[in-house]
């Protein structure tokens, strides 16, 4: 072994070359020995933080991949072309990770002490560290420079063509749309084979200033009415009251297309809509009234999320600028009046540089904490990793933060952490140099603490001694639970699944913070709003990593048995395996009930809150239950309800609009528009407004209400009152009577059917986990811990991808809803069965 010959006295000959081993040949061993450490638990920390920042960042696209229906291949782009910026972030910490974790074993197996008796000084173990935190320096700077910012065109590039060729497939029948900027999308129904809408309602909000042109062609439908010249500068129906004109467009049918790419790369939407009609009426003169036939009809729609401020735009462009581009992005900005986005030009391109370089600073820190963690072993190694992680992504995030409010020099806001970093690993280092040769211990506080603990165990190893021997008969026949060594196992198990949980919590907030920071500078968000928003959100977190975290802690654990041979300490003495998975089973068993109230109880209302506070994080309005800002509601006949909002104490529904259609070709029969509506115990009152019949010819009739006028509709208030929830936000009572709701009304629910069983499918996650790492576990022998990690990360992504699949087959009516939320878990425990009555227990 390395160590070995490490520890031979410096001048043992080499009997095959027939010279002396030199100081020189001494160090080359040690160089290639200290690499192969590192290299192990480096990829294997590159691999889980990569892992959990993907299913993060799955997670987050989830509504897109579903809502469009997009196939493996896209999907796998996707992820493919979003690695590049996960990456650059995972690599300097797998590198943390790689030099605490390989220098703690050295230290804990006293091999630096055995290094230091040959004469070799601190320094000269420093050599190969910083040797391999240079090499991944420049392996991040590349990725920084040069791939990330391609990644992160191609990503958005891949994005943006999905948006739009896929925009058809977003529609849903019976459901509104509104993800077009100041336009609403309504269809009545699809055509399965041909997939045409059938029956389209249009609210097109648009002013006269930002609205596209908007075509009506007829090309060989000679008889086609031309487009009323005024309808071009009015509006359409959102938010009544803004002061524009406000147009309602209806078609017998339509569809979406997507015009080729222009010279720039980019895709226009065009709706085709065929026997249209628009209703255009100015809210100041409402006795005048346009209305306007259109055989053949096209409209170009605006680019989803078009509405963005220019600066936002702007910021996301940054990242996908090489240095070059940045720099003449910075001259350009350097004497223009938008000192925000010259900052963040600025803030870019030390960021391609100071982010690869914590990787020489989390270098020079890790090796002296490593010396110094003798006792901590890996899994105090891997809690310093993340703890140092967080510190120096918080100060780097808030350094941007600053530096972009202009409130402190880039330079300083994207390099302090950096240079914080590099002084606490200097002095450290010193001071390991300082008591190179000796052991140190610590200070007086860290002495005083060794000796409590040191008396602690003393007395309950005497304690232990005093106890009865029993026979060894009765040892095998302790059936108690839990006994001594439940009780040491789930104690052990305890601390690897906090320690996950924290270190994974860590992580999902690093990195959803790095995506919310823009706006939290461009909107001046404050802190309390920020905490109370990861407060919430935590809940989230732990929902989705509950399952991998059960996953790695019991690996971790039996990994660590085995290798110091208590596995065969307890085997020994005529425990069975299958006892000592017990405990965990137990525990992983409880852990799934928790996580289902969590789920049904705690989820619905965080997830609201946390939607809240996003979108005041985000600047948008807040969307609040006394006000319901539900605007838009499919009525219980032919009939589309559009109101600004609804009074819960006086049951009143302001600037209300009624729209009944027929059921033939879904053109509008009769509009009814009311300032107020007002519940009088049996009907609605319509008062201030008026009402309009379309007839056959095209003609109108306009009536106006000056007397509150009672109309019968189905709707009561509780169909107001209720607030609108999305399926994470509601229970499973909640979300099950929805679903009874919608299929009652004849529309289909799979989507929602599969949400629905997967409330609790998901919870038993946890304890499915647990029994399929057993036997993986009692097969990790002696490989350790880190050897458990990595199977942890395969079983990881192959559930994944499983679930993800079967879930998907129940969305689209391929598979029942319950068998496609509970496939996964009923393959995995068939699995886990079949594999513990094959291991030697």
């Amino acid at each position: 072994m390395d160590i070995l010959i490490l520890a031979k006295a410096p001048w043992v000959r080499n009997e095959h070359h027939g010279h002396a081993v030199t100081i020189a040949d001494r160090m080359s061993i040690l160089t290639r020995y200290i690499f192969k450490e590192m290299l192990g638990p480096t990829f294997l920390g590159f691999g889980f933080y990569t892992f959990i920042i993907l299913t993060q960042q799955l997670f987050d696209m989830a509504g897109l991949i579903i809502r469009r229906s997009l196939p493996g291949a896209i999907v796998g782009k996707l992820l493919l072309w979003s690695l590049p910026h996960i990456i650059v972030l995972t690599v300097p910490m797998s590198l943390l990770f790689g030099i605490l974790i390989a220098v703690g074993r050295l230290s804990s197996d006293s091999e630096i002490i055995a290094m230091r008796a040959l004469g070799l000084s601190t320094r000269t173990i420093y050599r190969p560290v910083f040797l391999f935190s240079f090499l991944i320096f420049l392996l991040s700077l590349y990725l920084m420079n040069y791939v990330t910012p391609r990644g992160n065109a191609q990503f958005q590039t891949l994005k943006a063509e999905i948006i739009t060729s896929s925009a058809e497939k977003e529609v849903k029948p019976r459901i509104f749309f509104d993800q077009y900027a100041n336009v609403m999308i309504y269809v009545n129904d699809v055509d399965a084979e041909t997939g045409r809408w059938r029956g389209v309602f249009v609210a097109d909000h648009r002013s006269s200033d930002d609205e596209p042109t908007q075509a009506t062609t007829a090309q060989d439908l000679a008889d086609q009415t031309p487009t009323d010249p005024s309808a071009e500068d009015d509006g359409a129906i959102g938010t009544f009251g803004s002061g524009d004109g406000q147009r309602i467009i209806v078609a017998e049918s339509g569809n979406l297309t997507v015009s080729p790419p222009d010279a720039k790369g980019e895709r226009q939407i065009w709706m085709n809509l065929r026997d249209a009609q628009n209703h255009t009426w100015d809210p100041s003169k409402p006795e005048r009234y346009d209305l306007t036939s259109n055989a053949s009809q096209r409209i170009l729609l605006p680019t989803i999320g078009e509405n963005d401020d220019n600066g936002n735009k702007l910021a996301r462009s940054f990242r996908e600028m090489e240095l070059p581009e940045l720099i003449q992005q910075q001259r350009e900005l350097r004497h223009s009046r938008d000192q925000v986005n010259y900052n963040k030009a600025r803030i870019e391109i030390h960021k391609k540089f100071a982010i690869p370089f914590a990787c020489i600073a989390f270098g020079v820190l890790g090796l002296p904490l490593g010396i110094t963690n003798r006792r901590g072993g890996k899994s105090s190694g891997f809690s310093l990793s993340i703890a140092i992680i967080v510190i120096y992504y918080v100060l780097i995030n808030n350094g941007e933060q600053l530096a972009a409010n202009g409130k402190i020099h880039p330079a300083l806001g994207m390099w302090g952490g950096n240079i914080l970093l590099l002084i606490a690993g200097i002095y450290l280092s010193i001071r390991a140099n300082r008591d190179a040769g000796t052991q140190t211990e610590g200070g007086l506080l860290a002495r005083l603490i060794t000796r409590v603990i040191r008396l602690f165990r003393r007395r309950r190893n005497v304690s232990s001694t005093n106890v009865e021997d029993e026979p060894s008969v009765l040892n095998r026949l302790d059936i108690t639970f839990p006994n001594i060594l439940d009780r040491y196992i789930l104690r052990e198990f305890s601390k690897v699944l906090a320690l996950v949980l924290v270190s994974v919590v860590a992580l999902f907030v690093i990195i959803d913070y790095t995506e919310i920071a823009r706006d939290v500078r461009a909107n001046n968000v404050a802190f309390n709003t920020i905490f109370a928003y990861y407060r919430f959100h935590i809940f989230q977190v732990l929902h989705m990593t509950l399952p991998i975290s059960v996953l790695v802690a019991t690996l971790v654990t039996f990994g660590m048995l085995a290798k110091n041979n208590e596995l065969t300490a307890i085997k020994s003495g005529g425990v069975s395996l299958f006892r000592v998975a017990l405990p965990i089973i137990a525990v992983a068993a409880v852990i799934s009930v928790l996580a289902y109230f969590i789920l049904d109880f705690v989820l619905p209302y965080s997830n609201e809150r946390v939607a809240r506070l996003k979108r005041r994080i985000e600047g948008k309005t807040p969307i609040t239950a006394s006000a319901q800002q539900k605007l838009w509601f499919l009525g219980k006949g032919r009939y589309i309800i559009n109101f600004l909002s609804y009074d819960h104490d006086t049951k009143t529904l302001s600037q209300v609009q009624i729209f009944e259609y027929a059921p033939s070709d879904f053109h509008l029969t009769r509009r009814v528009y009311a300032n107020r509506a007002r519940w009088n115990g049996k009907q609605w009152e319509f008062q201030d407004g008026w009402i309009r019949s379309i007839l056959n010819d095209s003609s109108t009739t306009y009536t106006p209400i000056r007397q509150p006028i009672a109309l019968q509709y189905a709707e009561t208030p509780e169909d107001f009152s209720a607030e609108v929830k999305s399926p994470d936000q509601m229970t499973f009572r909640e979300l099950r009577r929805y679903i009874a709701t919608v299929k009652n009304a004849g529309y289909s629910a799979d989507d929602l059917s599969v949400k629905l069983y997967t409330k609790t499918s998901w919870p038993a996650i946890s304890m499915v986990m647990a029994l399929i790492a057993l036997p993986f576990a009692f097969r990790v022998g002696k490989r350790g811990a880190l050897y458990g990690i990595g199977i942890a990360l395969v079983l990881g992504i192959t559930y994944t991808l499983i679930f993800g699949v079967i879930t998907k087959f129940g969305e689209v009516g391929n598979l029942p809803p319950m068998l496609s939320a509970w496939s996964a878990n009923i393959l995995f425990a068939i699995a886990a069965v079949y594999m513990f009555l094959h291991v030697e227990t």
